[in-house]
């Protein structure tokens, strides 16, 4: 396991990282986030029942958040936290105790960490600056491996002990139940932001459609914050298996070939055409330039930067895409309060956000920090 670890210490790692009730959506305290324990739901004639990874030593239960709003807006968000798809990656998992983020490839199970009343960013409803602080909010919490995009119970091999194990890759199965207490207790609202952080941005990606499918009316965001997906083949071919990773059914035949150039965002965006689509990056942001290494491509952290550079202009021909490059090489945004302070691209990024939720759109365009290009820290992987 040793060479394992520093691994993590090389690559550096930086995952993102009430009341209870049940599933059946209580007389909650307006404005109050409210913990809800999912029951098992029956969809399309099988049985989806929310869970975690199932690694060893870890709690498999399954929570999510919600918070009813004053305004007819809802944000739907997922969690970030890592991702594993082979034996080296899955053998390293984030746990309760871990100190710090980047103790794991992945995070196993809900962590005391995985509660909105901690936020800040848009989850800062008192900050008058927050363009979504009177919405209503569906936190969705990230335990899975799959960046809330699988659907299969997956087999490996511990590589140092040689022990096999299994991890439950049900990131998919947990928000159609998700999903499904949404539209039990949710009226279609007028606008809708669809958001996430890390492996959250993928999360969005996976699930627009669906989440369009159950709420058609009104206007529509994405947004995806530091999940660029640039990826390598090996790693698709891998995570495809792992996972059973399918594309979003209705944009994507049947039988479509998945390769690094495959633009799940940029193809969203041409389905639907009168909704809107954004991303959020750092030029060199850390964690995913990292994940790159570990997905086999040679001077990833040099390589990610250009691959995202190509992947956000070439994006930026569709008429309702917009995104925001910021300097640095930080990792993820929109939970923090740097949310507020951000302003390299030119504007600050809480009004290029505001900007998006305009009926009209004014002011929101293709922001870009400048001269920022050169790495400020030297590249070791």
């Amino acid at each position: 396991m040793g060479g394992l670890k520093a691994l993590v210490a090389v690559l550096a790692l930086a995952l993102a990282g009430c009341s209870a009730a049940r599933a059946d959506a209580p007389a909650e305290p307006q404005g109050q986030w409210v913990q809800v324990t999912p029951e098992a739901v029956r969809l399309d004639g099988r049985l989806f029942e929310a869970t975690c990874s199932h690694a060893a030593g870890t709690d498999p239960a399954y929570r999510f958040w919600f918070r009813r709003g004053t305004a007819d807006g809802v944000v739907v968000f997922f969690d970030g936290g890592g991702a594993c798809w082979d034996d080296v990656t899955c053998a390293i998992p984030r746990r309760r105790e871990a100190e710090r983020d980047d103790d794991g490839f992945y995070k196993a199970e809900l962590i005391p960490t995985d509660n909105p009343n901690r936020f800040n960013g848009i989850f800062d409803l008192n900050n008058p600056r927050n363009p979504v602080r009177d919405w209503s909010f569906v936190y969705v919490p990230y335990c899975t491996g799959d960046v809330h995009s699988g659907s299969n119970t997956a087999h490996y091999t511990d590589p140092d002990t040689g022990e096999p194990h299994t991890i439950e890759h049900r990131g998919a199965d947990n928000f159609r139940v998700v999903l499904k207490w949404m539209k039990d207790n949710f009226p279609q609202p007028s606008q809708i932001l669809v958001a996430g952080s890390s492996a959250g941005a993928y999360g969005a990606s996976t699930h627009y459609s669906r989440i369009r499918a159950a709420f058609p009316r009104g206007r529509a965001l994405m947004l995806g914050d530091a999940g660029q997906g640039v990826m390598t083949q090996t790693f698709l071919d891998q995570r495809n298996t792992s996972w059973r990773f399918a594309l979003p059914r209705e944009v994507f035949a049947r039988n479509t070939p998945v390769t690094p150039e495959l633009d799940i965002v940029g193809r969203l965006a041409a389905r639907y055409p009168n909704d809107r689509f954004a991303q959020y990056t750092t030029a060199h942001d850390i964690t995913q330039s990292s994940f790159y290494a570990l997905m086999g491509a040679e001077n990833a952290c040099v390589a990610w930067t250009d691959a995202m550079v190509v992947g956000l202009e070439r994006r930026q021909h569709i008429p309702n895409f917009r995104s925001y490059l910021a300097a640095g090489e930080t990792h993820a945004i929109l939970r923090t309060s740097r949310f507020y302070t951000e302003t390299s691209g030119g504007v600050a990024l809480s009004d290029w956000l505001m900007a998006a939720l305009r009926p009209d759109g004014t002011g929101w365009d293709n922001e870009a920090c400048q001269n920022c290009m050169i790495r400020p820290t030297r590249c070791v992987y």
